[in-house]
Protein backbone atom coordinates (compact mmCIF):
# COMPACT_ATOMS: atom_id res chain seq x y z
CA UNK A 1 0.00 0.00 0.00
CA UNK A 2 2.84 2.32 0.90
CA UNK A 3 4.55 1.57 -2.38
CA UNK A 4 1.37 2.25 -4.31
CA UNK A 5 0.87 5.56 -2.54
CA UNK A 6 4.45 6.55 -3.22
CA UNK A 7 4.08 5.70 -6.88
CA UNK A 8 0.89 7.78 -7.12
CA UNK A 9 2.63 10.75 -5.47
CA UNK A 10 5.57 10.39 -7.84
CA UNK A 11 3.25 10.22 -10.82
CA UNK A 12 1.43 13.39 -9.75
CA UNK A 13 4.73 15.17 -9.10
CA UNK A 14 6.09 14.09 -12.46
CA UNK A 15 2.92 15.17 -14.15
CA UNK A 16 3.02 18.56 -12.42
CA UNK A 17 4.47 20.49 -15.37
CA UNK A 18 2.00 18.87 -17.73
CA UNK A 19 -0.94 19.71 -15.44
CA UNK A 20 0.36 23.27 -15.14
CA UNK A 21 0.55 23.44 -18.92
CA UNK A 22 -3.02 22.17 -19.24
CA UNK A 23 -4.25 24.69 -16.67
CA UNK A 24 -2.43 27.49 -18.50
CA UNK A 25 -3.86 26.34 -21.80
CA UNK A 26 -7.28 26.29 -20.19
CA UNK A 27 -6.79 29.90 -19.15
CA UNK A 28 -6.06 31.00 -22.71
CA UNK A 29 -9.68 30.74 -23.93
CA UNK A 30 -10.79 32.69 -20.85
CA UNK A 31 -8.22 35.40 -21.56
CA UNK A 32 -9.23 35.42 -25.21
CA UNK A 33 -12.88 35.74 -24.19
CA UNK A 34 -12.00 38.68 -21.95
CA UNK A 35 -10.08 40.27 -24.81
CA UNK A 36 -13.05 39.69 -27.11
CA UNK A 37 -15.35 41.32 -24.55
CA UNK A 38 -13.02 44.31 -24.36
CA UNK A 39 -12.90 44.53 -28.14
CA UNK A 40 -16.68 44.31 -28.28
CA UNK A 41 -16.93 47.15 -25.76
CA UNK A 42 -14.60 49.30 -27.86
CA UNK A 43 -16.51 48.37 -30.99
CA UNK A 44 -19.83 49.10 -29.31
CA UNK A 45 -18.67 52.62 -28.58
CA UNK A 46 -17.29 53.02 -32.11
CA UNK A 47 -20.71 53.35 -33.69
CA UNK A 48 -21.72 56.10 -31.31
CA UNK A 49 -18.36 57.82 -31.78
CA UNK A 50 -18.61 57.61 -35.57
CA UNK A 51 -22.12 59.09 -35.57
CA UNK A 52 -21.10 61.81 -33.10
CA UNK A 53 -18.01 62.62 -35.14
CA UNK A 54 -20.05 63.01 -38.32
CA UNK A 55 -22.72 65.05 -36.56
CA UNK A 56 -20.04 67.29 -35.09
CA UNK A 57 -18.52 67.68 -38.54
CA UNK A 58 -21.88 68.66 -40.04
CA UNK A 59 -22.61 71.09 -37.20
CA UNK A 60 -19.19 72.67 -37.57
CA UNK A 61 -19.65 72.89 -41.33
CA UNK A 62 -23.02 74.63 -40.90
CA UNK A 63 -21.56 76.97 -38.29
CA UNK A 64 -18.57 77.80 -40.49
CA UNK A 65 -20.84 78.46 -43.47
CA UNK A 66 -22.93 80.80 -41.33
CA UNK A 67 -19.80 82.62 -40.17
CA UNK A 68 -18.59 82.93 -43.76
CA UNK A 69 -21.91 84.49 -44.74
CA UNK A 70 -21.88 86.82 -41.75
CA UNK A 71 -18.22 87.84 -41.99
CA UNK A 72 -18.73 90.88 -44.31
CA UNK A 73 -21.42 92.23 -41.96
CA UNK A 74 -19.20 91.52 -38.95
CA UNK A 75 -16.38 93.48 -40.56
CA UNK A 76 -18.74 96.35 -41.36
CA UNK A 77 -19.92 96.35 -37.76
CA UNK A 78 -16.34 96.38 -36.50
CA UNK A 79 -15.55 99.36 -38.73
CA UNK A 80 -18.66 101.18 -37.50
CA UNK A 81 -17.77 100.45 -33.88
CA UNK A 82 -14.29 101.78 -34.61
CA UNK A 83 -15.78 105.01 -35.95
CA UNK A 84 -18.01 105.22 -32.87
CA UNK A 85 -14.98 104.79 -30.65
CA UNK A 86 -13.07 107.50 -32.52
CA UNK A 87 -16.02 109.90 -32.17
CA UNK A 88 -16.38 109.04 -28.49
CA UNK A 89 -12.66 109.61 -27.98
CA UNK A 90 -12.90 113.06 -29.58
CA UNK A 91 -15.92 113.91 -27.45
CA UNK A 92 -14.11 112.77 -24.31
CA UNK A 93 -10.99 114.72 -25.28
CA UNK A 94 -13.06 117.86 -25.90
CA UNK A 95 -14.89 117.38 -22.60
CA UNK A 96 -11.55 116.95 -20.84
CA UNK A 97 -10.28 120.21 -22.36
CA UNK A 98 -13.43 122.07 -21.29
CA UNK A 99 -13.13 120.61 -17.80
CA UNK A 100 -9.45 121.55 -17.57
CA UNK A 101 -10.35 125.10 -18.58
CA UNK A 102 -13.12 125.16 -15.97
CA UNK A 103 -10.66 124.00 -13.32
CA UNK A 104 -8.26 126.80 -14.24
CA UNK A 105 -11.10 129.35 -14.31
CA UNK A 106 -12.35 128.28 -10.89
CA UNK A 107 -8.84 128.52 -9.49
CA UNK A 108 -8.47 132.04 -10.94
CA UNK A 109 -11.89 133.16 -9.69
CA UNK A 110 -11.23 131.98 -6.15
CA UNK A 111 -7.81 133.62 -6.24
CA UNK A 112 -9.46 136.88 -7.28
CA UNK A 113 -12.07 136.44 -4.58
CA UNK A 114 -9.31 135.93 -2.04
CA UNK A 115 -7.56 139.05 -3.35
CA UNK A 116 -10.78 141.05 -3.03
CA UNK A 117 -11.25 139.85 0.55
CA UNK A 118 -7.70 140.87 1.39
CA UNK A 119 -8.25 144.29 -0.21
CA UNK A 120 -11.44 144.67 1.83
CA UNK A 121 -9.51 143.97 5.02
CA UNK A 122 -6.96 146.62 4.11
CA UNK A 123 -9.74 149.10 3.30
CA UNK A 124 -11.33 148.48 6.69
CA UNK A 125 -7.99 149.03 8.41
CA UNK A 126 -7.59 152.26 6.48
CA UNK A 127 -11.06 153.37 7.63
CA UNK A 128 -10.19 152.66 11.25
CA UNK A 129 -6.97 154.62 10.83
CA UNK A 130 -8.82 157.51 9.18
CA UNK A 131 -11.24 157.70 12.07
CA UNK A 132 -8.41 157.76 14.60
CA UNK A 133 -6.31 160.27 12.76
CA UNK A 134 -6.02 163.76 14.37
CA UNK A 135 -7.11 166.24 13.49
CA UNK A 136 -10.26 164.42 12.32
CA UNK A 137 -11.14 164.76 8.67
CA UNK A 138 -14.65 163.99 7.49
CA UNK A 139 -13.47 163.93 3.92
CA UNK A 140 -10.80 161.34 4.64
CA UNK A 141 -13.25 159.20 6.61
CA UNK A 142 -15.84 159.47 3.84
CA UNK A 143 -13.31 158.37 1.26
CA UNK A 144 -12.19 155.45 3.44
CA UNK A 145 -15.81 154.46 4.04
CA UNK A 146 -16.51 154.53 0.30
CA UNK A 147 -13.39 152.41 -0.29
CA UNK A 148 -14.62 149.83 2.22
CA UNK A 149 -18.03 149.65 0.54
CA UNK A 150 -16.45 149.30 -2.86
CA UNK A 151 -14.14 146.55 -1.55
CA UNK A 152 -17.06 144.71 0.07
CA UNK A 153 -19.09 144.95 -3.13
CA UNK A 154 -16.14 143.52 -5.06
CA UNK A 155 -15.84 140.64 -2.58
CA UNK A 156 -19.53 139.86 -3.01
CA UNK A 157 -19.41 140.01 -6.80
CA UNK A 158 -16.29 137.90 -6.97
CA UNK A 159 -17.83 135.40 -4.56
CA UNK A 160 -20.76 135.05 -6.96
CA UNK A 161 -18.36 134.62 -9.88
CA UNK A 162 -16.34 132.03 -7.93
CA UNK A 163 -19.46 130.06 -7.03
CA UNK A 164 -20.57 130.23 -10.66
CA UNK A 165 -17.18 128.87 -11.76
CA UNK A 166 -17.61 126.01 -9.27
CA UNK A 167 -21.04 125.20 -10.69
CA UNK A 168 -19.59 125.35 -14.19
CA UNK A 169 -16.76 123.04 -13.17
CA UNK A 170 -19.24 120.59 -11.62
CA UNK A 171 -21.23 120.59 -14.85
CA UNK A 172 -18.12 120.04 -17.00
CA UNK A 173 -17.03 117.20 -14.72
CA UNK A 174 -20.44 115.57 -15.10
CA UNK A 175 -20.26 115.96 -18.85
CA UNK A 176 -16.73 114.60 -18.94
CA UNK A 177 -17.75 111.60 -16.82
CA UNK A 178 -20.59 110.90 -19.25
CA UNK A 179 -18.22 111.25 -22.21
CA UNK A 180 -15.69 108.95 -20.53
CA UNK A 181 -18.44 106.39 -19.88
CA UNK A 182 -19.52 106.53 -23.52
CA UNK A 183 -15.90 106.14 -24.59
CA UNK A 184 -15.49 103.08 -22.37
CA UNK A 185 -18.67 101.56 -23.82
CA UNK A 186 -17.59 102.39 -27.37
CA UNK A 187 -14.15 100.90 -26.75
CA UNK A 188 -15.69 97.72 -25.35
CA UNK A 189 -18.08 97.48 -28.30
CA UNK A 190 -15.24 98.00 -30.77
CA UNK A 191 -13.00 95.46 -29.03
CA UNK A 192 -15.84 92.94 -29.00
CA UNK A 193 -16.55 93.51 -32.70
CA UNK A 194 -12.86 93.15 -33.58
CA UNK A 195 -12.56 89.96 -31.52
CA UNK A 196 -15.70 88.58 -33.18
CA UNK A 197 -14.21 89.20 -36.62
CA UNK A 198 -10.90 87.65 -35.54
CA UNK A 199 -12.70 84.59 -34.16
CA UNK A 200 -14.78 84.19 -37.32
CA UNK A 201 -11.71 84.51 -39.54
CA UNK A 202 -9.79 82.01 -37.42
CA UNK A 203 -12.74 79.58 -37.37
CA UNK A 204 -13.17 79.84 -41.15
CA UNK A 205 -9.43 79.45 -41.77
CA UNK A 206 -9.24 76.36 -39.54
CA UNK A 207 -12.26 74.64 -41.09
CA UNK A 208 -10.31 72.72 -43.79
CA UNK A 209 -7.96 71.35 -41.14
CA UNK A 210 -10.81 70.57 -38.74
CA UNK A 211 -12.81 68.92 -41.52
CA UNK A 212 -9.87 66.73 -42.49
CA UNK A 213 -9.24 65.77 -38.86
CA UNK A 214 -12.87 64.81 -38.24
CA UNK A 215 -13.03 62.90 -41.53
CA UNK A 216 -9.85 61.02 -40.60
CA UNK A 217 -11.32 60.24 -37.19
CA UNK A 218 -14.48 58.82 -38.78
CA UNK A 219 -12.41 56.78 -41.23
CA UNK A 220 -10.32 55.41 -38.39
CA UNK A 221 -13.49 54.35 -36.56
CA UNK A 222 -15.20 52.77 -39.57
CA UNK A 223 -13.65 49.30 -39.26
CA UNK A 224 -14.57 49.19 -35.57
CA UNK A 225 -18.12 50.17 -36.54
CA UNK A 226 -18.25 47.18 -38.87
CA UNK A 227 -16.89 44.94 -36.10
CA UNK A 228 -19.63 46.18 -33.81
CA UNK A 229 -22.32 45.67 -36.42
CA UNK A 230 -21.23 42.07 -37.00
CA UNK A 231 -22.13 41.43 -33.36
CA UNK A 232 -25.10 43.69 -32.83
CA UNK A 233 -26.85 46.38 -34.83
CA UNK A 234 -30.18 48.08 -35.32
CA UNK A 235 -31.69 49.63 -38.41
CA UNK A 236 -34.02 52.45 -39.27
CA UNK A 237 -35.51 53.91 -42.41
CA UNK A 238 -34.39 57.07 -44.15
CA UNK A 239 -36.72 58.10 -46.96
CA UNK A 240 -37.70 54.46 -47.43
CA UNK A 241 -34.12 53.14 -47.38
CA UNK A 242 -33.31 50.81 -44.48
CA UNK A 243 -29.88 51.56 -43.02
CA UNK A 244 -27.91 51.01 -39.84
CA UNK A 245 -28.81 53.62 -37.21
CA UNK A 246 -25.15 54.60 -36.96
CA UNK A 247 -25.17 56.06 -40.48
CA UNK A 248 -28.81 57.18 -40.62
CA UNK A 249 -28.24 60.86 -39.87
CA UNK A 250 -25.28 61.09 -42.22
CA UNK A 251 -27.15 59.30 -45.01
CA UNK A 252 -30.18 61.57 -44.61
CA UNK A 253 -27.95 64.64 -44.69
CA UNK A 254 -26.37 63.38 -47.92
CA UNK A 255 -29.75 62.76 -49.57
CA UNK A 256 -30.98 66.21 -48.52
CA UNK A 257 -27.87 68.01 -49.73
CA UNK A 258 -27.91 66.14 -53.03
CA UNK A 259 -31.53 67.17 -53.54
CA UNK A 260 -30.56 70.81 -52.95
CA UNK A 261 -27.97 70.35 -55.70
CA UNK A 262 -30.62 68.96 -58.04
CA UNK A 263 -29.57 65.31 -57.69
CA UNK A 264 -32.25 62.89 -56.52
CA UNK A 265 -30.71 59.96 -54.68
CA UNK A 266 -32.12 56.84 -53.08
CA UNK A 267 -30.98 53.23 -52.89
CA UNK A 268 -31.15 49.78 -51.42
CA UNK A 269 -29.58 49.37 -48.01
CA UNK A 270 -30.13 46.56 -45.53
CA UNK A 271 -30.58 42.94 -46.66
CA UNK A 272 -31.31 39.91 -44.55
CA UNK A 273 -29.09 36.84 -44.79
CA UNK A 274 -31.86 35.12 -46.74
CA UNK A 275 -32.05 38.02 -49.19
CA UNK A 276 -28.27 37.88 -49.65
CA UNK A 277 -28.46 34.15 -50.39
CA UNK A 278 -31.28 34.67 -52.86
CA UNK A 279 -29.34 37.48 -54.53
CA UNK A 280 -26.28 35.25 -54.87
CA UNK A 281 -28.41 32.64 -56.59
CA UNK A 282 -30.16 35.09 -58.90
CA UNK A 283 -26.83 36.66 -59.85
CA UNK A 284 -25.51 33.29 -60.98
CA UNK A 285 -22.75 32.80 -58.42
CA UNK A 286 -21.24 29.31 -58.98
CA UNK A 287 -21.58 28.52 -55.29
CA UNK A 288 -23.58 30.51 -52.75
CA UNK A 289 -21.08 30.04 -49.92
CA UNK A 290 -17.66 29.73 -51.51
CA UNK A 291 -17.55 31.36 -54.93
CA UNK A 292 -15.83 34.76 -54.92
CA UNK A 293 -17.93 37.82 -55.56
CA UNK A 294 -16.22 38.40 -58.89
CA UNK A 295 -17.44 35.04 -60.21
CA UNK A 296 -21.07 36.18 -60.14
CA UNK A 297 -22.72 37.83 -63.14
CA UNK A 298 -23.16 40.86 -60.89
CA UNK A 299 -20.55 41.01 -58.11
CA UNK A 300 -22.29 39.80 -54.95
CA UNK A 301 -20.64 39.19 -51.58
CA UNK A 302 -20.73 35.81 -49.86
CA UNK A 303 -23.51 35.72 -47.23
CA UNK A 304 -22.15 36.95 -43.91
CA UNK A 305 -19.57 39.21 -45.55
CA UNK A 306 -21.76 41.85 -47.11
CA UNK A 307 -22.09 45.18 -45.32
CA UNK A 308 -25.65 45.26 -46.63
CA UNK A 309 -26.43 42.59 -44.03
CA UNK A 310 -25.64 45.06 -41.25
CA UNK A 311 -27.07 48.13 -42.97
CA UNK A 312 -23.71 49.81 -43.55
CA UNK A 313 -23.76 49.69 -47.36
CA UNK A 314 -26.18 51.20 -49.85
CA UNK A 315 -26.58 50.44 -53.54
CA UNK A 316 -27.33 53.96 -54.73
CA UNK A 317 -30.00 54.83 -57.24
CA UNK A 318 -31.00 58.05 -58.93
CA UNK A 319 -34.36 58.68 -60.50
CA UNK A 320 -35.32 55.08 -59.81
CA UNK A 321 -32.34 53.59 -61.67
CA UNK A 322 -29.18 52.04 -60.27
CA UNK A 323 -26.12 54.24 -60.63
CA UNK A 324 -24.22 51.84 -62.86
CA UNK A 325 -22.00 54.27 -64.73
CA UNK A 326 -19.38 56.68 -63.53
CA UNK A 327 -20.39 59.12 -66.25
CA UNK A 328 -23.78 59.83 -64.70
CA UNK A 329 -24.44 63.13 -62.93
CA UNK A 330 -25.46 61.21 -59.82
CA UNK A 331 -22.17 59.30 -59.65
CA UNK A 332 -20.16 62.45 -60.28
CA UNK A 333 -21.98 64.16 -57.43
CA UNK A 334 -21.38 61.16 -55.17
CA UNK A 335 -17.72 60.98 -56.15
CA UNK A 336 -17.27 64.66 -55.32
CA UNK A 337 -19.33 64.74 -52.14
CA UNK A 338 -20.08 61.34 -50.57
CA UNK A 339 -16.82 61.34 -48.64
CA UNK A 340 -18.06 64.33 -46.64
CA UNK A 341 -20.82 62.10 -45.29
CA UNK A 342 -18.55 59.15 -44.54
CA UNK A 343 -19.40 57.03 -47.59
CA UNK A 344 -16.77 55.43 -49.83
CA UNK A 345 -17.27 53.79 -53.21
CA UNK A 346 -16.35 50.20 -53.99
CA UNK A 347 -14.23 50.75 -57.14
CA UNK A 348 -15.68 47.77 -59.00
CA UNK A 349 -19.29 48.86 -58.43
CA UNK A 350 -20.30 52.48 -59.15
CA UNK A 351 -23.54 51.96 -57.22
CA UNK A 352 -22.07 50.44 -54.05
CA UNK A 353 -21.18 52.85 -51.22
CA UNK A 354 -20.33 52.06 -47.61
CA UNK A 355 -18.38 53.51 -44.69
CA UNK A 356 -15.32 51.38 -45.53
CA UNK A 357 -15.57 51.15 -49.32
CA UNK A 358 -16.04 47.38 -49.18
Amino acid sequence: MGTSTTRRRFAIAAAGPAIALILTAGAVPAQAAAADDAAATVAASAGTSWAETMRRKFDLETYTARLTTQLPALRTTAAARGADEAAALKAETDAQAVMDKAVATERTMYARHAGAKNAAKLAKKALVAAKKQKPASKTRVAKATAAVKKADDLVKSRAVIARTSTATLTLTRTRHAAAAKKLAAATTAHDTAVKTVAYAEKRIASWPKDRAALAAQATELSEAVVTQARVKYSTTQVYGVTVNRVVAFSFQRMIDDAAKAGVKLSGGGFRTREQQIALRKSNGCPDVWTAPSSSCRVPTAIPGRSLHEVGLAIDMTSGGSTINTRKSAAFKWMAANAGKYGFVNLPSEPWHWSITGS
